[in-house]
């Protein structure tokens, strides 16, 4: 099985479409660092907003005319807000890519936010993929340079892969919760479906479907994930389709 899917099971999405970089591009901190470049043919776009700072001066900011950018943030380019997308006051945001329906607050950094993703909170996250249908409780922060600033190293398909850069945060999962003050390492892998109650640092490995608490991980039972889910995804008017369902499924059966 190829194991992205147990890390999304949706088309990547960039740029509010679909796109095949996964197919050319092998690991997330790869696209991560090739942010920028998917800037290169992009212009600003976006109207001016009362007591925002939007700052293109670095690269092109996109902002979808649906998106909603409440006062006093800082907007710097290279940067993309897709539509429908809430960004809350008195955040910044930088070389980043905001897909469609998301909600966002706080410090973000050269990440990327799949669809129908909630960061609604203060919290830094730098460096990091985020997949679909993830929501990060208030204060969630990741750390993405070592105190040593030493390359950082990921564990990846049951290998560790050193990403040749001293920058990377955190690869989270579709249907991934964190809890309030969750505080993630450099190079920190969440597979999807995992939820996670930590004040401490959590594994920079959480095996898929994963509710990690009181510093132990147990399997979450699969209907138990399914309800979850389709709640979550009923207050965007969205359902759990059967055929995710059954990618799904066929994921938690080889965990």
């Amino acid at each position: 099985m190829d194991y992205l899917k147990k890390i999304i099971i949706s088309d990547l999405v960039l740029l509010d479409k679909s796109s095949p970089l996964f197919e050319t591009v092998k690991y997330p901190w790869d696209l991560i660092n090739s942010i920028p470049d998917l800037f290169s043919e992009v212009t600003s776009t976006y109207d001016s907003k009362k007591n925002v700072i939007i700052n293109d001066s670095d690269g092109p900011v996109v902002i979808d005319d649906t998106a909603t950018i409440e006062p006093f943030t800082v907007l710097n380019g290279p940067l993309f807000i897709g539509k429908n997308t809430l960004v809350k006051s008195h955040s910044t945001i930088s070389n980043s890519i905001i897909n469609h329906d998301c909600k966002v607050s706080g410090e973000i950094h050269s990440c990327i936010f799949q669809p129908y993703s909630n960061k609604a909170h203060d919290g830094f996250l730098g460096h990091s993929f985020i997949g679909s249908w993830a929501n990060l409780g208030a204060g969630t922060t990741t750390s993405n340079l070592k105190n040593n600033y030493s390359s950082i190293s990921v564990k990846w398909d049951g290998k560790l892969i050193d990403t040749e850069s001293i920058f990377f945060g955190s690869i989270i999962g579709e249907h991934v919760k964190t809890a309030i003050g969750t505080n993630l390492n450099t190079g920190t892998v969440i597979e999807l479906g995992c939820n996670i109650v930590s004040q401490s640092f959590p594994p920079r490995h959480i095996a898929a479907f994963s509710l990690f608490y009181k510093h132990k991980s147990m399997k979450i039972q699969f209907d138990n994930f399914c309800d979850t889910a389709e709640k979550a995804m009923q207050r965007r008017n969205k359902s759990l389709s059967s055929s995710d369902k059954s990618v799904l499924k066929s994921i938690y059966k080889n965990c």
